[in-house]
């Protein structure tokens, strides 16, 4: 596992900051929020990327990026995946994230008006499409098997486990990496929520203003991380002899076909989800080798 959070940038200090109740919202400080409702976030905020990255490639990335190739190299490390034994082609990536290098994307439209277009960076595509935090793990970690990006918003994380899952499943890789990144917090995304009147107001009080299933929530709050899982077939993880933390049972995803961002109010789609996942026939004990705490938490 690999996580660069803003309740800690390794597994274990965001899983004991996580079950203490700890928050990880606070003022925001990536963009001025002054001219708008919301004015807090949750930001990785001692994240420097040049301590996973040498200082010309973390230039030419945008932080959604940067943050998940540390993730995923923390990721690899973790797991002891020793990549020089392993046929790269059957080593895959599928990440999820919303909307890509959106800081990135503000900062070349700004140069474009007041400068013009030829003054914007030649890295301009290679840091805002969605796709390019999958590319960078993929290469960063040596992984040149199956590849693709889930951008299905608040989902796109948890569909690409599934996906990573189904793609182990059919044979077409040994090894995923699967998980998520998201780091969008600028004017442009503040400011499209604002309008939507989707973000939390409840600047005086941050550490309680993430709250969706309180009677007196007002909005989710804006926030970046990044999270990633090496999943693998139980055939080749005992074969490795690794240490196994989980195991993904099963994947459905329907669509509400409903509206554009509220949920659909019956539920019927949700539910129909839940019933297609597929039960994997070979359940996985937890080590009792692992750690007490985390081993109870996952189960």
């Amino acid at each position: 596992m690999g996580a660069i959070t803003p309740l800690g940038r390794t597994p274990e200090t965001f899983w004991e900051n996580l079950v203490a109740g700890k928050s990880g919202v606070g003022p925001m400080t990536l963009c001025d929020p002054t001219d708008y409702p919301c004015q807090i976030s949750a930001e990785v905020g001692d994240f420097d990327p040049e301590e996973y990255i040498n200082p010309k490639e973390a230039r030419r990335m945008a932080r959604f990026s940067q943050l998940a190739v540390a993730a995923g190299l923390m990721a690899v490390e973790s797991a002891h995946l020793e990549m020089y034994r392993e046929d790269p082609f059957r080593v895959g990536v599928i990440l999820g994230n919303g909307n890509g290098g959106f800081p990135t994307l503000e900062e070349n439209c700004r140069l474009l008006v007041k400068r013009g277009g030829m003054r914007m960076s030649p890295f301009f595509f290679p840091m805002v499409l969605p796709n390019m935090a999958t590319a960078n793990v993929s290469r960063f970690v040596g992984a040149q098997g199956y590849n693709s990006t889930s951008t299905t918003a608040c989902a796109a994380s948890n569909q690409a486990i599934g996906e990573a899952m189904e793609v182990i499943r059919r044979g077409v890789a040994d090894v995923v990496l699967a998980g998520g990144t998201e780091a969008g917090i600028s004017q442009l995304g503040l400011a499209g929520f604002a309008v939507m009147r989707a973000l939390s107001t409840r600047n005086n009080d941050p550490q309680a203003a993430s709250r969706p299933f309180d009677a007196g929530r007002d909005g989710f709050v804006p926030a970046e991380g990044s999270v990633i899982l090496v999943l693998e077939s139980l055939k080749h993880a005992l074969a490795r002899n690794a240490v196994i933390f989980a195991e993904v049972a099963g994947f459905g995803s329907t669509a509400d076909a409903s509206h554009p961002v509220q949920p659909e109010e019956s539920g019927a789609s949700a539910a129909e989800a839940m019933r297609l996942h597929v039960v994997v026939e070979e359940p996985v004990e937890v080590r009792p080798d692992m750690d007490a705490t985390l081993a109870r938490g996952l189960k």
